[in-house]
């Protein structure tokens, strides 16, 4: 399975979802092609069996026939690998799952099951004790979410395809995704709120304060460490973190990275994945005028403001930049729509959004913020490196908020030129 497997599922959705009113349909609509994408045939037996059934045994000793909608089987056609519950769109998926549960434990071989309504699908197994489904599901994902990074879930889908499936690998993979999501998910709670987790801010501070730790004190700490996280955080973000954002940059210009379309749905596109097309470097013109030159800082700006305004859900094609010999601009949907102006030529680098000065304050906290010269925006905060504007993701995004309600600025003495043809400018889509 590839991005573009999953990505034509998103599209049949919502082609689709407004048409699809029961669990049969969404069965043949979502269901069947998403096995497809797997590998395996539905209208083979061998390999796919609509209606599986077994005999639940019950607590007083009888058999009960439990069917489940489909069952995949290995490539003897013996062995259930995965079986799949379906039920109608908008179903609380995880409060029906009992079924499941029931067939994980009927069958000592069977490790895996899947419900869903078509669009979501939640991914059970029984990690914690053989043939006991695990109360959570390991894995999951919506053909809704529009920041979904498809190729990474269709990286993970591959490993339940007809091909590669391999119990025990998976069952180890799916162990260490759930506990790859517990960790993330206590490290941002204790980065986010360090005083409400008193173990982390015991480990963190049991080697620099050797006083005795009252409740004053473990405030205060947790104060300490709240300020210390940011900087933290920047450091990290140094020389390895830049050279894999170059890499990323790079994959984009060979058009190797899947953009997200207009609509919401991720579509995989080439070029729409080319926002940095090379171009000569324009010389002065005849009046003296001074050439635009697009810096490698000011392309890694662009990459990390787009990124941000990516995984806040817009649309990556939407996001614009355009070079002058004064200030690099991003913009949305339209050149003269700018949301960050980024300067990089002086003795310290600057980013100029609409963010009142006092808001901009209270979001860059830690970073020195300052009116911006008049004509120019709301607010300029100084950076020393561009990593750093990661740090400045609310920033952005509040500042786009506001560009959309900003009048469209008029062309700048650089946009007219380039639009007689003379160099000053150069607009450039994401």
């Amino acid at each position: 399975m590839d991005a573009n497997h999953l990505l034509e599922l998103v599209k049949r959705y919502q082609d689709n979802k407004a048409f699809i009113s029961n669990e049969e349909t969404a069965k043949i609509a979502l269901v069947v092609p998403f096995i497809r994408s797997l590998g395996y045939d539905p209208s083979v037996p061998r390999e796919v069996r609509l209606e599986y059934t077994a005999d639940f045994v019950q607590g007083d000793g009888k058999k009960l026939p439990d069917r489940m909608d489909f069952a995949i089987f290995d490539q003897t056609g013996t062995k259930p690998l995965i079986v799949i519950e379906t039920k109608p769109l908008g179903t609380d998926l995880k409060a029906r799952a009992q079924q499941l549960a029931r067939y994980l434990a009927q069958l000592p071989e069977l490790h895996f099951g899947i419900i869903t309504d078509g669009c979501h699908y939640l991914f059970f197994g029984d990690l914690e004790n053989p043939n006991v489904m695990d109360p959570e599901p390991f894995f999951t994902f919506s053909l809704e979410d529009t920041k979904a990074d498809w190729a990474k879930v269709a990286k993970f889908l591959s490993k339940f395809s007809r091909e590669a499936f391999n119990a025990t690998t998976l069952i180890t993979d799916a162990e260490n995704s759930r506990y790859r999501q517990g960790m993330i998910d206590k490290l941002a709670a204790a980065l986010k709120a360090p005083g409400e987790h008193e173990a982390f801010l015991k480990w963190l501070t049991e080697d620099i304060y050797k006083g005795k730790r009252t409740t004053a004190v473990m405030e205060r700490l947790a104060d300490v460490a709240k300020e210390a996280i940011e900087p933290t955080l920047l450091r990290v973000m140094g020389d390895d973190f830049l050279n894999k954002l170059k890499e990323r940059i790079q994959r984009l210009n060979e058009g190797a990275e899947p953009a997200v379309a207009q609509d919401g749905a991720n579509v995989v596109k080439a070029d729409s994945a080319r926002p940095f097309e090379a171009e000569g470097r324009a010389a002065p013109d005849e009046k003296g005028r001074a050439a635009v030159e697009t810096t490698e800082a000011e392309l890694e700006f662009f990459g990390v403001v787009r990124d941000i305004c990516v995984k806040h859900g817009a649309a990556a094609e939407d996001i614009l930049f355009r070079d002058t010999a004064s200030y690099f601009n991003v913009s949305f949907k339209r050149p003269t729509k700018w949301f960050a102006r980024f300067f990089s030529n002086g003795k310290r680098k600057s980013i100029i959004t609409w963010v009142p000065v006092e808001e901009a304050r209270a979001i860059a906290a830690g970073f020195d913020v300052e009116a911006a010269p008049a004509g120019l925006g709301t607010s300029r905060v100084f950076i020393e490196s561009v990593p750093q504007v990661w740090a400045l993701k609310a920033l952005m995004t509040r500042s786009l908020e506001l560009s959309k309600t900003v009048r469209d600025e008029a062309p700048s003495p650089e946009a007219a030129a380039q639009e007689d043809g003379k160099p000053g400018l150069k607009v450039i889509s994401g």
